[in-house]
């Protein structure tokens, strides 16, 4: 039987893993934007925070005597490079994404708690606000894009389209 200690060391490394993955994925979405500075911006901003986050999880995680990769990081990078690549995270699976990681740090967090780890539960929720923030700008950014989206199939020719901002 796993005791707390036990499922937060594997929990934190499950969420290295998962930063690792992000950053892949961020990294390789970064380089193909070209046409929105903005959205380059704030992906570039989110991958030095995963980059961050995966490293703290690793201190973490060796700071309770675990540590080296497991095959879920390895075998999450390729599939990461994958998506990002191919562009399959972006709109809602980036945003599907985002609440994954604020679930993940909300049990790390709960987790943290029950066992008396104030420092692990400080990181991880300092963590889940930059997480709740690059969340609250993805919905932004995809409620702002998908009206000026619209907006451009009706006004093909570039005149003013008649539809309202939400």
């Amino acid at each position: 039987m796993a005791t707390a200690e036990n499922r937060l060391t594997d929990w934190l490394r499950d969420a290295e893993a998962m930063e690792k993955q992000a950053t892949t994925m961020l990294d390789a979405l970064a380089k193909g934007i070209e046409n929105y500075p903005d959205v380059k911006a704030q992906i570039e901003r989110h991958l030095q925070e995963a980059r961050d986050q995966a490293a703290a999880m690793q201190g973490y995680g060796e700071r309770r005597g675990e540590g080296g990769p497991s095959w879920k990081e390895s075998a999450g990078q390729c599939v990461a490079m994958g998506q990002g690549l191919s562009g399959a995270f972006v709109g809602d699976k980036l945003v599907k994404r985002a609440i994954t990681e604020i679930s993940c740090y909300n049990i790390l967090i709960a987790s943290a708690a029950a066992v008396g780890d104030k420092e692990t539960r400080g990181v991880c929720e300092d963590i889940l606000l930059r997480e709740k923030a690059m969340l609250n700008w993805l919905i932004n950014y995809l409620a702002s894009a998908t009206f000026a989206h619209l907006g451009r199939e009706e006004t093909p020719d570039g005149e003013t389209s008649t539809l309202s901002k939400p």
